[in-house]
């Protein structure tokens, strides 16, 4: 079976072959030996390795219990300035008129997922970790992992490969999510705010890890990082999967099946 892909530009589409769990194991284990035994699989996090997005489940528990705080209101502020988004109001009135601007594509997905990493400026870092196993447990995180992943990060533990989680969304929300999934924090790369005296900041304290920014990040983690496998749904993750000898598209989206073509030997895994 296949699914349609284009390259963005209008050509006809294209197949896209659709392979098993099984099939990827074997992909694996064939394509493992030619980058080398410690080559590591790549995945995104929100739609990938599981169903929906904890970022924006987050944010949203975030606007619905008012809990922006006025350390966020000036870069909030400066925020909608810039992209001309119409907000009075404190900081909770400039947040929520900024998710409405991204739900209706007025606010670049990049900028978007940056701040709602750095709209929690004046939280301490316990009480947002607290917050966010409150929202992973009342949205029923556990239950939304894909299970047609579990046996590939079994095969990357029993092989010793490194897996490295790469997300648009905030990294304290990431870290705790995957940390059931035993990746370690120090082999997450998210969207990361500033931290000064235990408290968040208003601003990104790395670089943000959207599109062209995931393939970066991984390298600051890892610099010789040979990718094995690379895993993603969304067309930001397009740049990920292309640096993959074994690229994997998870319940793709439409945007991602419209740059498919520029992907070369992209996988979609049925699931």
């Amino acid at each position: 079976m296949t699914a349609a892909q284009g390259d963005g530009s209008g050509a006809p589409l294209l197949p896209i072959p659709r392979v098993s769990t099984s099939d990827i194991l074997r992909r694996l284990e064939a394509e493992r030996g030619a980058v080398g035994a410690s080559a590591a699989l790549a995945f995104d996090a929100d739609g990938t390795l599981w169903d929906g997005d904890v970022g924006i489940d987050l944010f949203e528990a975030f606007l619905a219990g008012r809990c922006a705080r006025p350390e966020a209101e000036a870069a909030l502020r400066r925020e909608a300035e810039a992209f001309g988004v119409a907000a009075e109001g404190g900081a909770h009135e400039i947040a929520s008129a900024l998710y409405a601007a991204f739900a209706a594509e007025k606010y670049p997905e990049d900028r978007a997922f940056a701040m709602m990493a750095w709209a929690f400026a004046g939280w301490r870092e316990d009480e947002l970790a607290a917050l966010v196993d409150r929202v992973l447990e009342d949205r029923g995180h556990a239950g939304r992992i894909r299970p047609a992943l579990l046996p590939i990060l079994e095969w990357a533990r029993s092989r010793g490969a490194p897996v490295f989680v790469v997300s648009a969304s905030p990294r304290f929300v990431i870290e705790r999510a995957v940390a059931r999934l035993g990746v370690a924090p120090e082999r997450v790369a998210a969207m990361t705010p500033a931290v000064r005296e235990g408290r968040i900041a208003p601003e990104l304290g790395a670089p943000a890890t959207y599109g062209e920014g995931k393939t970066q990040a991984l390298e600051r983690i890892f610099p010789e990082l040979a990718v094995l496998a690379a895993f993603g749904d969304s067309a930001y993750d397009a740049a990920l999967l292309r640096i993959a000898r074994v690229p994997v598209a998870v319940s793709p989206s439409p945007k991602l099946l419209a740059v498919a073509g520029s992907i070369p030997g992209l996988l979609l895994l049925d699931c």
